[in-house]
């Protein structure tokens, strides 16, 4: 619930609403945060509700938000196929929203492509999503026109020889007064002084 993507030049809200309490609270989330762009959602809302509760989800994001995409969940349950943005839509329309404000893309990944590749720096994006782990990855991995993917692939580095430490050989005889024996290395006693 309520995720926040706030790596691309516009704000991501991203949730499981699917009723019209849930997307209602987060509606009224999205219109407390100052945004210095436009608010745009994406909407849908599960095929086996009555089409009173998929009016209701569009209540509750009415007059809100500057646009709006109307999906479906891949999910049909018993629905055509454009059948629960097309309810959401006309709810939409019947509240007063303009149909230049209201783009209607059923599929999910699509219309959630079109909501990120729409917002530009400063707006704010409300995405009610079904396949969540899809989606978010869609969110995430999505690169905003103009903005270059700053991965840089690093070629390895060609393999070097290792450096061998090597013992340095000790020679008794090269050192005066320095002796080795079963007990190590160590000085010999001076006799003359």
């Amino acid at each position: 619930r309520m995720n926040v993507f706030n790596e691309h030049p516009f704000k991501v809200l991203f949730d499981y609403g699917h009723n019209a309490h849930a997307v209602g609270v987060m509606a009224d989330l999205a219109q407390r945060l100052d945004v210095v762009g436009r608010r745009i959602v994406v909407l849908a809302g599960p095929g086996d509700r009555r089409d009173q509760d998929l009016r209701e989800i569009a209540d509750a994001v009415a007059g809100r938000f500057d646009h709006y995409i109307c999906r479906r969940d891949d999910s049909l349950r018993g629905r055509a196929s454009d059948e629960v943005p097309k309810i959401q839509a006309a709810r939409l329309r019947e509240l007063g929203i303009a149909d230049s404000a209201i783009s209607i893309i059923p599929d999910e990944q699509e219309a959630i492509e079109a909501g990120l590749a729409m917002s530009q720096a400063g707006d704010l994006l409300l995405v009610f999503a079904d396949a969540l782990v899809r989606s978010w990855k869609q969110v995430i991995k999505f690169k905003p026109n103009g903005v270059q993917d700053t991965k840089v692939v690093e070629k390895a580095p060609a393999p070097q020889a290792i450096p061998v430490q090597v013992e340095p050989v000790f020679e008794a005889s090269a050192w005066d007064g320095v002796v080795r024996d079963e007990r190590g290395i160590h000085l010999t006693r001076e006799q003359d002084d």
